[in-house]
């Protein structure tokens, strides 16, 4: 018995004009010409990732802040002369806590990323 015969559920979707010739596009990539092979194939062995990484937000607000900071210390430089240590060690440790940070996503995505 053909492959084809066994399959006697019929899948549909719509598309937007936009999705079709991105999934034109794709499939032309892939090599592949036929629709339902390229979808079965789609959905049978590919994945669908999505990230949800608070992480990345407060790091966003980190690095804010701190090019914040450096903004401030270099127009009181321009304008005194001099900045404050308490200034400086405030830079240093959103330096080292968005270094921190970083790593931390690295490594999550690191582990998202491996095959099983």
């Amino acid at each position: 018995m053909r492959e084809e015969q066994n399959r006697t559920i019929h899948c549909s979707f719509d598309v937007t004009p936009d999705e079709a010739d991105i999934i034109k596009q794709k499939m032309a990539a892939a090599g592949l010409k036929n629709k339902s092979a390229f979808f079965r194939a789609m959905v049978l062995n590919g994945y669908l990732l999505r990230l949800d990484l608070p992480e990345l937000r407060k790091l966003v607000r980190l690095i804010s802040r701190l090019s914040n900071n450096v903004n401030q210390i270099a127009l009181r430089m321009n304008e005194k002369g001099n900045i404050y240590e308490t200034e400086l060690d405030e830079i240093i440790r959103n330096e080292q806590e968005i270094s921190e940070m970083l790593w931390q996503m690295i490594e999550r995505l690191y582990r998202i990323s491996e095959i099983p």
